[in-house]
């Protein structure tokens, strides 16, 4: 028998006792396309046991990683073809991811994080009543109500469309109360992606019931189980959200049925994805429902969607970059024709991840006025804002909230039919983004051929500018997000987005115009690149077949890009940087009917990499001594030194 396979026997040996212990570190994994730990043949096939005891999928890829390494590691579920989570303990997650990162079998890894519902500030000015003093203000045509600006037309866009019920829009989120009176017919078959059964709090975990069981939290339970409740990440809650059931009745509650409230999205059916339980979702488990909302496939799961979802309304995040793992889920679910609409984050700082990843329409939340709500982020990418809710007294009814469909369990959810379903009040980004999302389901409902981008292009086009004075002289422009959090301000185009969203406007631009659309290969270009600008994406109008003409102009070099190469009037150009910064370009389309459009695109430009050498090195000298020391305790048949 081999060194090696000697050693992944005793690590096998180990993997009970990891097992029993609480896992310190989840950690992302991305394997290389070329790792040879793909190839299983020679090794067991049967299901691996993750940290929980949770069977796990694959041939125990992320144990024989661990081997190789020097590294007690233990598979977690496995998210895609070379998408695994691994879980170890006795060290942090950012210190396992960044030890995996470095072998040559990994092409990323990423701390799995924790996040959160985009919750209600508990700030005087921006808390919810369940007293709706103006009601669904926000449906409203602004035009009929001045006092409102930041309405968004939603009744101009119904007399377009009422929305289809083969559009879906999937909320992941805490998961709905499915016995809802105001949602009779509209929910499809969803799913719980919660992998913990204490956190999902079914006993079970992952199964194929979406319903929010509650998200409270007590003391009691954070101190008894230090697995699922890792210290210092959870803290009491005693009082459930049912904030999977607010985002949902503002995407699609069932409308002009005589019930309770009025959706955005009218027809629109709801896809219910349950990715956070108490104390929040992992990464790997929000990542794992949004591929099997687009109809893609999870390991372990047999059944998708009777119908995939056409958009994802993510009303939930932290603080931080946007990860690789986000990043790449959300690349795979664009190119399949999904739109990813993600709330930007009640901070009032820089936007949550993952509503800063390439390709999310992230969204920023407006007072009544028009103006920035004060707990919402700011920051370049955000592409629209829409009304979050919130008061103009510090005391007393919350008057401008937005309403919503919710449960009245306190903690565990009552049944409708002991007068569970109820309506309450709320403010925060976590309504901004369901607003986009059932605007988003109409325009599909006009006319299903719009791509991802085609959409985020006539959703910014179609935008009303935001006010710029009128509330108060105290009230300054926004700026771009900082270390200290930004108030109410007057939003401007490179914080809050393109403008206020206008759902009537965009229904009515997607039922008839063309779109010009930019894709800029690279994704994220550095200097060193060659910056391939291509309009193939374009739509013609429609009463046009095809795009006749491409042009395009160099609006703004920004003292990086002095020209564009190639012929201007085709499909694509490309340009070169000598720098790191940004520049802006503009690109009209015309089709066969005579009908033009244009739109702009800036480009992101990152200083060229540096040609030093690669890392790597040291995982010998860490395995030798892995290995020495489990053959010390062999020969001496010792049990101390075992992990706890």
């Amino acid at each position: 028998m081999s060194f090696f396979r000697f050693a992944w026997l005793v690590l096998a040996l180990c993997v009970p006792v990891l097992a029993g212990a609480a896992p310190d570190a989840r950690v992302i994994v991305k394997l290389r396309a070329d790792s040879s730990l793909l190839s299983d043949s020679g090794h067991a096939t049967a299901q691996s046991v993750s940290v929980s005891g949770t069977p796990t999928e694959g041939s125990a890829r992320m144990q024989r990683l661990g081997v190789k390494m020097g590294v007690p590691l233990v598979d977690g579920r496995q998210l895609g073809p070379r998408l695994h989570v691994a879980q170890a303990v006795g060290m942090s997650s950012a210190a396992l991811a960044a030890q995996l990162a470095r072998q040559p079998d990994v092409e990323y890894a990423v701390v799995d994080q924790l996040r959160r519902r985009s919750a209600i500030p508990n700030d005087p000015l921006f808390g919810s009543s369940t007293t709706l003093a103006v009601g669904q203000w926000y449906l409203n045509d602004p035009a009929a109500d001045p006092t409102t600006p930041a309405s968004i037309n939603a009744v101009g866009a119904w007399d377009l469309t009422f929305g289809s019920s083969s559009v879906t829009v999937a909320v992941l989120d805490t998961g709905a109360r499915l016995d809802h009176n105001d949602f009779v017919g509209k929910f499809l078959n969803g799913y719980n992606m919660i992998e913990n059964p204490v956190r999902a709090g079914n006993g079970v975990g992952r199964s194929s019931d979406p319903s929010d069981l509650g998200d409270y939290l007590t003391q009691a339970e954070i101190s008894a189980d230090s697995s699922s409740y890792p210290p210092g990440q959870c803290t009491e809650d005693l009082t459930s959200s049912w904030h999977g059931m607010e985002v949902a009745g503002v995407v699609g509650a069932a409308t002009n049925n005589a019930i309770g409230m009025a959706s955005v999205g009218g027809n629109t059916t709801v896809l219910p994805v349950r990715v956070l339980g108490k104390c929040g979702g992992y990464d790997s488990d929000i990542i794992a429902g949004m591929r099997w909302a687009a109809g893609l496939t999870v390991s372990g799961i047999s059944t998708l969607p009777t119908q995939a979802a056409r958009v994802i309304n993510l009303s939930l995040g932290s603080a931080g970059a946007c990860s690789s793992a986000y990043q790449d889920a959300i690349t795979e679910v664009v190119a399949h024709g999904v739109v990813v609409v993600a709330s930007a984050g009640n901070e009032a700082k820089a936007v949550d991840a993952p509503g800063n990843c390439n390709g999310v329409i992230a969204v920023g939340a407006l007072r009544h006025v028009g103006t920035k709500a004060g707990y919402s982020a700011t920051g370049p990418e955000i592409t629209i804002s829409a009304p979050g809710g919130n008061c103009v007294n510090e005391t007393g009814p919350c008057i401008y909230p937005i309403l919503s469909a919710s449960n009245s369990g306190t903690q565990k959810p009552v049944a409708d039919s002991a007068g569970g379903s109820k309506y309450a009040g709320g403010a925060g980004t976590s309504f901004s983004a369901p607003m986009v999302s059932g605007t988003v389901a109409l325009m599909l409902a006009v006319r299903p051929t719009l791509t991802p981008d085609a959409i985020r292009r006539i959703l910014m086009r179609s935008a009303r500018p935001f006010p710029t004075s009128g509330v108060s002289t105290a009230t300054a422009a926004c700026q771009a997000p900082g270390s200290v959090a930004q108030g109410e301000c007057y939003c401007t185009t490179s914080t809050c987005g393109a403008g206020m969203l206008d759902a009537s406007a965009a229904v009515a631009q997607a039922v008839s115009d063309g779109v010009a659309s930019v894709a800029v290969t690279p994704a994220q270009p550095t200097a060193a690149d060659t910056i391939a600008l291509s309009g193939a994406a374009s739509l013609p109008s429609a009463f046009g077949t095809t795009i006749t003409n491409y042009h395009w102009d160099l609006i703004d070099g920004g003292g990086i890009v002095s020209s564009l190469d190639g012929d201007v009037n085709s499909v694509s150009v490309t340009a070169h940087a000598s720098g790191a910064g940004q520049f802006q370009v503009r690109l009209t389309v015309t089709d066969d009917v005579h009908v033009t459009a244009s739109t702009t695109q800036v480009v992101l430009v990152a200083a060229a990499p540096s040609s030093g050498g690669g890392g790597g090195g040291g995982a010998l000298d860490g395995a030798a001594l892995f290995m020495g020391l489990i053959w010390l305790g062999w020969l001496g048949h010792s049990r101390a030194a075992r992990p706890q």
